[in-house]
């Protein structure tokens, strides 16, 4: 009976183990993770892999756009325009979304900081 409970546990316990890192390894893929309070951009410390270079731009946007509450936590964000310049700068514009309304925007980065993100008249 022994040996049955300590294989049953070993089991668990490797199959905890195995989604711990697999959700661990998760956290490393550039993304925008929302609550209902706050959105924080993960995966994006480092613009090493041409993942992170094509999808961080965008989530420092969407984040800005949060934060200034000028998208939803709820609205759905849709690229539409992404123009990289000299000197690190960059320019986002996109269309928010939120089931009642739609709006245009757009956003001026330095590297990996928002100078800017406003909605477009």
């Amino acid at each position: 009976m022994l040996p049955l409970r300590l294989g049953v546990v070993a089991g668990l316990s490797a199959i905890s183990l195995w989604g711990l890192f697999s959700l661990l390894d998760s956290l490393k893929e550039p993304g925008l993770l929302r609550t209902e309070k706050a959105a924080v951009v993960k995966g994006c410390d480092s613009l090493d892999s041409e993942q992170a270079r094509e999808q961080c731009p965008s989530f420092f946007c969407q984040k800005a756009l949060i934060d200034a509450k000028i998208m939803p936590l709820t609205g759905h964000f849709e690229l539409t325009l992404d123009e990289s310049y000299e000197d690190n700068e960059r320019l986002i514009e996109g269309r928010v979304t939120d089931g009642q309304q739609t709006i245009d925007v757009a956003c001026e980065l330095k590297g990996t900081k928002v100078t800017d993100a406003s909605v477009i008249e």
